[in-house]
């Protein structure tokens, strides 16, 4: 299964909207990983090692580095319900896709 945002059926990819907590849509391109993805760890562990490189606030080196540690735990309790890989298995909303698209489909 492809990435679904390279895929014809779902351009706006898997998951189309992420809001910031004041409720407006990040318009920005992003990813997202969900913790117990068997890939989380590695992602993580890689995005932790780049912010000490690029001399991040240490305090968010040190958030990021224990979410590597939970990533981890979530994996060994919960991976093998993980599928990022696996082809779609929920109804779409086409509102949501429609306010999506709207607003430029950052997700894919």
């Amino acid at each position: 299964m492809r990435l679904f945002r390279n895929h014809p059926d779902t351009p706006e990819g898997k998951f189309p909207i992420c809001l910031r907590r004041d409720g407006t849509p990040v318009e920005d391109r992003f990813f997202v990983i969900f913790l117990k993805d068997p890939n989380a760890p590695a992602a993580i562990r890689a995005y932790a090692d780049a912010a000490r490189i690029h001399e991040m606030d240490p305090e968010f080196c040190a958030d990021i580095e224990a979410m590597f540690e939970e990533s981890v735990k979530a994996v060994y309790l919960f991976g093998a319900e993980s599928d990022p890989d696996g082809a779609p298995h929920r109804k779409d909303d086409e509102k949501l896709l429609a306010w999506a698209r709207s607003i430029g489909c950052p997700g894919s």
